[in-house]
């Protein structure tokens, strides 16, 4: 079977998606229904989840490794649950699905972007550049990988700052 897949964000669900409407497939992970704080996104959800509607699915261990790996070689800031999304969504690409992660998450297009999983932004802009990260001493101005967190060389707390070389997206590229 294939054909589009939802893959539902929490950031989705809070800018307005309905869980459930659209007539596509849709799935998340069961953090996603624990993110949701407030009642009535929560109430959606979990509405949308006992009808059937969408559906709560574990991503295998071996694309999980494959975000993890990517998070760290970019730098950029993603919770666990947030890694469990595209990890998901790189499952369903990989069994001939087409995900399109629903999510408004600048972190998660970015990284969907670099995985080259589509996305489907609710609210916000999207993204226009994709982005990876260093880390740069304030004293000092010299970088670092996205793992390090104090100068070598002077013992300042380093800031995140992007790379200078980013990739600009084209405005149908997501």
């Amino acid at each position: 079977m294939s054909g589009t897949v939802y893959v539902l964000d929490t950031s989705a669900v809070i800018a307005g998606f309905v869980p459930g409407l659209a007539d596509v497939r849709q799935v998340t992970v069961q953090e996603v229904l624990e993110e949701a704080r407030d009642l009535r996104f929560k109430l959606e959800l979990e509405t949308a989840v006992t009808s059937g509607k969408v559906e709560i699915v574990e991503p295998s261990s071996s694309s999980l490794v494959v975000v993890e790996e990517k998070v760290k070689e970019t730098g950029d800031k993603l919770s666990p649950t947030d890694v469990k999304l595209l990890a998901l969504a790189l499952d369903l690409s990989n069994a001939g699905e087409e995900p399109r992660l629903v999510t408004d998450d600048y972190a998660i297009q970015n990284l969907a972007s670099l995985l080259g999983l589509s996305y489907e932004k609710v609210l916000m802009p999207g993204i226009t550049e994709i982005l990876k990260w260093e880390m740069r001493c304030p004293a000092c101005g010299r970088t670092y990988p996205p793992s390090a967190s104090r100068c070598g060389v002077c013992g300042s707390n380093l800031i995140r700052k992007p790379r200078r070389k980013s990739r600009r997206l084209c405005k149908d590229s997501h």
